[in-house]
């Protein structure tokens, strides 16, 4: 029968938890790693020559890329030959070599090569032949005159197979080390030796040979090839696709992209020709297929974007000289006649086109600036890959195994794939790229700089491959390498540095009081594009997921983002780190994991009923989904372990249904929830809340059928469902057996 209002005073001890809040900063360790375990990010160097009548003079470029700063400070090269100063004739052309051990100038009017040794800045000369099978040896040391090669060079870079791989009006070429057969003739030019000139007046001397290769059919795109290219692969999804009858290496600068191999599928190489041809336009070929016994070349090509050599103001911008990649690739392009270097990303669009050049003396003092003629850029080049596995084939190169590989790892499910950083802005210390060096990767504080090691999953107790956002408001852009469609198990992890500490926290507050860091988690709703664009840090389309504390972070997505929509960008936001360098991003991951309510904190739970029960609208929702201890939310009461003990919000205007994971609060002893509006069904399996005593929830709108487990929580003795629309007009037998069931204490 129906029920009367009851009123029935319950009084409710409040635990009242005291949190010291301590705002000095916590000094963090250095974890002393051996050289070995060097992680590097993607450029370590970079160069611009600079060609005048004068002569080449070749620039050590200081810029710090993540800072996106206005400056670029340039440092001159002091060359020397033979132990005397030494000026790179004008007209050069440089790259780097494989091992980035040598800036590689082709001079192509003195049909020399000259390798630049970085640690010691001496250079040391290579003889250019054109390469002919048919001509012996002995006729080239006759007449060397007559085999030299005579081809008009302006592009020069060394590609995968670490060819020497030079372009220009003449054609393209690789350059091979020894003579004979051309495939036989080996890519190091390097470290060539040429035995058979000793004892003849060339002694000492390295000759190599340019071999010309063909355009197969000498047609470089055929349009609806080039359509079935862009369709099947997104590297440069937002471009228009221009047919090309034949490629025209005219001017500016090659560069090859990082591969596949280097990125582990996260890249695919290309060349990227920037071309003099039709007013400055960026040309890409890939799926290159070099045919050694016909010296024929064959590729996929076509016009990425155009417009390289606009000028947009005096001494800035116009016809490009170099192009070098840099940070994330992109790229860094000088520009002729022009103060400024501009820095797009690979499929155009401009990050920066006012970096101004400033020459620095050798006491590192302003002294001018570059007001660049012709020329050229390249940068050394140290792929991000995890050097502690580059001798095991079978392991991720990254990853780095460790304690914590069955805590953090989540490959065995579908969808498993490690997010990359493609912009880094921390807060509050110099993150310039010197302090990167060579002897600094890990051993020090400035090494938690280095982006890149947020690319790979460091599964060690004491993880040092992190980068650290630098406090208050630092941040971190990543993108998953795929699309990813959010489903309702679609979930994003996100790995602090555990420093020693558990590889999980239940509660955040725990988790807050081992170690005081913590970051806001965003996904972008919209933007799926291939590169960062400028101002996408600041856009109105982040969604926040949640905020990540010490440790292991889940974050199921559908929460927060509507189900069939693609995303690929996240955001990580230092918000109110109390430690010298902030919150220390070890890796990023998504995956598809089914949501395990059982593994869902109280914190998650109750958040989970206030959406459920439109929170945003209480009468009092006071402290509901803030960082304070569960404790202080309105009408919450905890144990001594932080556990909810008591949810008790009367007339309150809770409005909506009673989520399933409610009953996942397993200490759960009194539900006190009268004159609200609650719908829908009570869960089915309430009996998961064994502790439970007090049941009260009369006058809601509460229907269906009355759980019948409620027979099974022997500690229960008061239910109160009265004034509600059940289907039944009494209680189920099985709760009736109940040794506590009476008519006073159980009302329907």
């Amino acid at each position: 029968m129906k029920n009367l209002l009851w009123r029935i005073n319950f009084v409710f001890i409040l635990i009242a938890l005291s949190i010291t809040s301590c705002h000095k900063q916590i000094d963090e360790p250095v974890n002393e790693q051996e050289a070995s375990n060097i992680r590097m990010p993607f450029n370590q160097q970079l160069y611009l020559l600079n060609s005048t009548n004068k002569g080449s003079v070749i620039y050590e470029i200081d810029y710090d890329f993540q800072g996106l700063e206005d400056e670029a400070y340039l440092t001159e090269m002091k060359l020397t030959k033979n132990g005397r100063p030494f000026t790179i004739p004008r007209g050069g052309h440089m790259c780097i070599s494989p091992k980035n051990d040598y800036i590689t100038v082709v001079v192509s009017r003195k049909k020399k090569i000259y390798l630049v040794e970085i640690a010691t800045k001496k250079v040391r000369e290579i003889q250019l032949f054109a390469y002919n099978p048919k001509v012996t040896q002995q006729e080239m040391k006759a007449n060397i005159s007559k085999y030299r090669f005579r081809g008009k060079i302006t592009q020069v870079d060394v590609d995968q197979d670490g060819y020497l791989f030079i372009a220009g009006k003449s054609g393209f070429y690789k350059v091979v080390a020894d003579w004979g057969p051309a495939k036989n003739g080996g890519s190091d030019i390097w470290n060539d030796k040429d035995p058979f000139l000793q004892g003849t007046k060339y002694s000492g001397q390295v000759w190599v040979n340019v071999v010309k290769f063909q355009f197969s059919g000498n047609i470089a795109v055929e349009g609806s090839e080039d359509e079935q290219f862009f369709e099947d692969d997104t590297y440069f999804e937002e471009n228009e696709i221009q047919a090309l009858n034949k490629v025209k290496f005219q001017g500016g600068d090659i560069l090859f992209t990082q591969n596949s191999s280097e990125t582990d599928g996260f890249e695919e190489q290309r060349l990227i020709s920037f071309s003099q041809w039709k007013g400055g336009t960026a040309i890409y070929l890939n799926n290159m297929d070099w045919d050694w016994d016909d010296l024929k070349v064959e590729f996929n090509a076509g016009s990425i974007f155009g417009g390289l050599n606009t000028k947009i103001a005096e001494k800035m911008g116009g016809r490009v000289t170099g192009a070098a990649l840099t940070g994330d690739n992109m790229v860094f392009t000088s520009h002729h006649f022009s103060e400024y270097l501009q820095l797009r990303t690979l499929n155009g669009k401009v990050v920066k086109d006012d970096v101004k050049m400033i020459i620095l003396n050798e006491s590192g003092e302003e002294i001018n600036t570059l007001y660049h003629n012709w020329g050229d850029m390249a940068s050394t080049q140290a792929f991000d890959k995890n050097s502690f596995n580059t001798t095991d084939p079978s392991q991720n190169s990254r990853e780095i195994d460790g304690e914590y590989y069955d805590q953090w790892f989540r490959g065995e499910l579908d969808g498993y794939q490690y997010a990359e950083v493609k912009l880094y802005r921390p807060h509050n210390f110099n993150y310039g790229v010197k302090d990167l060096s060579h002897d600094n990767y890990n051993v020090s504080k400035e090494s938690r700089q280095n982006s890149a090691n947020a690319d790979l999953a460091d599964f060690r107790k004491n993880a040092s491959k992190f980068v650290s956002l630098g406090g208050e408001d630092g941040y971190v852009l990543m993108q998953l390498p795929n699309k990813v469609t959010v489903t309702d198990e679609t979930t994003l992890q996100v790995v602090e540095t555990s420093w020693g500490k558990k590889p999980y926290y239940e509660d955040v507050m725990e988790a807050w009081d081992a170690y005081q860091e913590k970051a806001a988690v965003y996904v972008h709703a919209s933007y799926n594009g291939r590169y960062y664009e400028d101002g996408l840090e600041d856009s109105d389309d982040w969604v926040k997921i949640g905020d990540a504390y010490i440790a292991n972070n889940e974050f199921h997505l559908a929460g927060d983002l509507p189900e069939g929509i693609e995303v690929s960008w996240i955001k990580i936001v230092d918000n109110g780190s109390n430690t010298g360098d902030g919150f220390d991003v070890n890796f990023v991951a998504t995956y598809e994991k089914p949501l395990d309510p059982s593994a869902l904190t109280d914190r998650d739970i109750l958040m989970l009923f206030y959406e459920s029960t439109n929170g945003e609208n209480w009468t009092n929702n006071e402290n509901w989904g803030s960082d304070l201890p569960l404790s202080e939310w309105y009408g919450v009461d905890t144990n001594d372990e932080g556990r909810v003990v008591s949810i008790a919000i009367y007339n309150n205007n809770i409005n909506g249904e009673i989520p399933n994971e409610f009953i996942y609060l397993s200490e759960l002893t009194t539900v006190f929830l009268p004159l609200n509006n609650l719908e829908g069904v009570i869960p089915q399996d309430i009996d998961l809340l064994s502790k439970l005593s007090f049941f009260i929830v009369n006058d809601n709108n509460l229907s269906g059928d009355i759980p019948v487990k409620f027979g099974n929580i022997l500690t229960l003795n008061f239910l109160n469902l009265g004034n509600n629309s059940f289907n039944d007009d009494d209680f189920p037998e099985e709760i009736k057996q109940l040794p506590l069931y009476s008519s006073f204490s159980f009302i329907l």
